[in-house]
């Protein structure tokens, strides 16, 4: 502990740290399980970094940047026809010969989704929320342990420098 800084967090450092690569691992898991890599940009893009200032911690999960379409519900929309194509190619998404044996094009079939997605919406996965909550429940006793242990460190320190 520095001269100058009351109080180190340490074990809350480190608890930390395990909890951000349990929340990445976790919900690299559950998006593989619900099969959601598609080109695996997502699951390849989940990173953690643990951010401290002077007043708070933070663990931030650092993701591609269309992850809220993957976890959450979305009303009707028309979306993108360029993003709905380059998805049938990473997928891949086979068209499937229609009631007369007509096979569409890839631009015909990402059509046809798009216009199923502006009637219905999309479904979300919510992989990370249902994660955090897992994940939240284990960790809750193991950061409150933490900060209890930095502080008893502390006033350890404190005092026998008082007495």
């Amino acid at each position: 502990m520095e001269e100058n800084t009351l109080i180190s967090f340490d074990n809350l450092q480190v608890v930390l740290e395990e909890y951000g690569q349990k929340v990445r691992n976790e919900y690299q898991d559950s998006l593989i399980r619900n099969n959601r890599i598609a080109s695996g940009e997502l699951l390849n893009s989940v990173e953690f970094r643990v951010l401290q200032d002077e007043r708070s911690f933070s663990v931030v999960l650092d993701l591609a940047s269309y992850w809220e379409y993957v976890e959450s519900d979305t009303r009707p929309h028309w979306p993108p026809v360029d993003a709905i194509l380059k998805w049938i190619q990473v997928k891949p998404i086979l068209p499937r010969p229609d009631s007369k044996g007509r096979i569409p094009s890839p631009k015909s079939l990402a059509f046809l989704i798009g216009r199923k997605i502006s009637r219905k919406g999309t479904k979300g996965s919510h992989d990370l929320q249902n994660t955090l909550e897992d994940v939240n429940v284990e960790y809750r006793t193991k950061i409150r342990d933490a900060v209890v242990k930095d502080i008893e460190n502390a006033m350890v320190i404190i005092l026998s420098r008082t007495f």
